[in-house]
């Protein structure tokens, strides 16, 4: 099944016990097999990130890692939403941004993306990196 629901709230884990790192790392990948809806990332601090659907969803996420998963006491962080802005028209001003050696001139405005765009960005085909 695929869902078009996308994570908004975002929550960091620890474990208390250092030991128990390989146990939270397993009931992450575990976790994140039982459930479509939910992501578990990594981040580049090494800090591990549970997202979901809403803020009871990950509450329930947490349970299940804690109670069936990993199997280890965690430290869980304060729940973030993400906040997203997008165009919905094009702008009216004209932007100019200068190369650092000040021989290129890049004149830009900003625009809705069309929608072939947009439904290649939601089939993953672009990326953000």
């Amino acid at each position: 099944m695929k869902f078009s629901v996308s994570p908004v709230v975002r929550v960091a884990v620890a474990v208390k016990n250092a030991n128990d790192l390989p146990k939270l790392v397993d009931g992450l990948k575990k976790l994140s097999k039982s459930d479509p809806l939910v992501v578990c990332t990594t981040e580049e601090s090494g800090e591990h990130v549970i997202a979901g659907c809403g803020e009871l969803h990950v509450e329930i996420c947490l349970k299940d890692l804690v109670e069936e998963y990993a199997r280890c006491e965690i430290i869980k962080g304060d729940p973030v939403v993400l906040y997203k802005e997008t165009i919905t028209e094009e702008s009216s001003q004209m932007c100019l941004s200068k190369s650092p050696n000040k021989h290129n001139r890049l004149y830009c405005k900003g625009a809705p993306l069309g929608d072939e765009c947009a439904g290649a960005v939601e089939d993953e085909k672009i990326t953000h990196r």
